[in-house]
């Protein structure tokens, strides 16, 4: 990854010239005045010579000046798009949409995000392709996107575009029974059975990603390291991602946590208060990487407890939180594009699906919150620069390297 670091060094010299008399002309009488003269001289030249060396010694005192934070400019692939169905179980077929970097997306359309047929969200970037287009200078890390309670596979496509560009394969199921289309057709499982299913459905979504025999997802199992694997989610798909780390269990059974997960990036994620979601002590085991970003603002997931509890109980290293000043809890989704695109349907779009997303939009794309823009910028920047540092070996963002803007608050340890 591009370095956004810049390092200044600070180099001071200062010379200082003496000059002395040498009047040869003088007569006997005054023959000692050279004498002293020249003795004067030398004793202003001693300190001449040593003055260079304090001098030069200041700049190890000196603080160097810290680079200004440069959000990250998409990445060196083309991302292609497909859309592929696994199991999780006999009874819960998965659909997944996954991103992978391709050379050269060409003149491929661009690919639509089918919200209900005929109605779509198109991406400004990636391409409908096949799993035969991938790029050869694989094998690329694995990270599993999982989208909050009600949402969509694609529900932040902007995050899993950007993470793509960069070579990563990013594999994102519809968690069967707590979708958009489940909540609209009133089929919605129950909060445990969902709250149980999900981590299991992350794990099926690997599973199936590393299976040579799928007729699904071989083409994909030579292009993946299977010892490079993030988890990454959005509200219950940020307690996915942490429960994935940490395990977890409920009155329905009990999930053990998957030692294949590398790093977990759970963005304003519901970790409960300690009586329902995460536990305590399914907290304090998460020790592998964590990076965990949330809004100020956001009121669905509040900062306290939802973060407050995992950065105070989680035992990784590193354990990051960046708070986006103003950002609310559909910051982190695609849903403020969508209010702007869809309309441009005309008549395609039903009103009721244009009143769903004018109010999930209340949340994050008003002129009190943070701009989208800004808000999709930090969080690709972080997200993408945690992952480097993961898996690449790059130097992580931080408050110590990095002079960081007033529209974040940032913490590490």
């Amino acid at each position: 990854m591009r370095s956004r670091l810049l390092a200044l060094a600070l180099v001071s010299a200062v010379a200082i010239a003496a000059c002395g008399s040498d009047d040869t002309t003088s007569t006997p009488a005054t023959d000692a005045t050279p004498e002293t003269t020249e003795e004067v001289v030398k004793t202003t030249e001693a300190p001449a010579e040593t003055t260079p060396e304090t001098t030069e010694a200041a700049p190890e005192t000196t603080e160097a000046t810290l680079a200004d934070l440069e959000t990250l400019p998409d990445g060196p692939y083309d991302v292609g798009v497909t859309t592929i169905t696994i199991n999780a179980d006999s009874e819960r077929p998965l659909t997944l949409d996954v991103w992978f970097p391709i050379a050269d997306g060409g003149d491929a359309p661009l690919h639509q995000y089918t919200l209900i047929p005929g109605v779509y969200y198109e991406s400004p970037d990636a391409v409908t392709a096949t799993v035969e287009q991938i790029a050869t200078d694989g094998p690329f890390p694995l990270v599993v996107y999982s989208h909050g309670s009600g949402g969509l596979r694609y529900i932040a496509s902007y995050y899993t575009e950007a993470i793509a560009s960069y070579g990563y394969i990013v594999a994102a199921p519809d968690h069967t029974g707590n979708t958009a289309a489940d909540r609209l057709l009133g089929s919605e499982a129950e909060f445990d059975v969902t709250a149980l299913n999900r981590p299991n459905d992350v794990v099926a979504t690997i599973n199936a990603m590393l299976d040579p025999t799928s007729t699904e997802t071989a083409g994909f199992v030579t292009a993946i390291d299977p010892d490079s694997i993030a988890v990454t989610g959005h509200s219950f798909g940020g307690f996915t991602a942490i429960a994935a780390a940490g395990g977890y269990d409920n009155p329905l059974g009990s999930f053990v946590v998957d030692g294949r997960v590398d790093a977990i990036i759970p963005l304003a994620p519901a970790t409960g208060d300690g009586t329902r979601l995460m536990s305590d002590a399914g907290l304090e085991s998460i020790q592998i990487p964590t990076l965990v970003m949330v809004g100020t603002n956001d009121s669905t997931t509040p900062v306290e407890p939802n973060v407050t509890r995992i950065w105070d109980l989680a035992k990784s290293a590193p354990l990051v939180r960046v708070e986006l000043v103003d950002a609310e809890h559909q910051s982190f989704t695609d849903v403020c594009d969508y209010q702007t695109f869809l309309p441009m349907l005309g008549d395609a779009v039903p009103a009721a699906v244009l009143e769903t997303i004018d109010a999930q939009a209340v949340e994050g794309c008003g002129a009190e919150a943070m701009p989208i823009e800004r808000a999709k910028d930090l969080t690709n920047t972080f997200a993408i620069n945690f992952l480097e540092s993961i898996f690449r070996g790059a130097e992580l963002i931080s408050d110590t390297n990095t002079t960081l803007p007033d529209d974040i608050i940032f913490v590490a340890r």
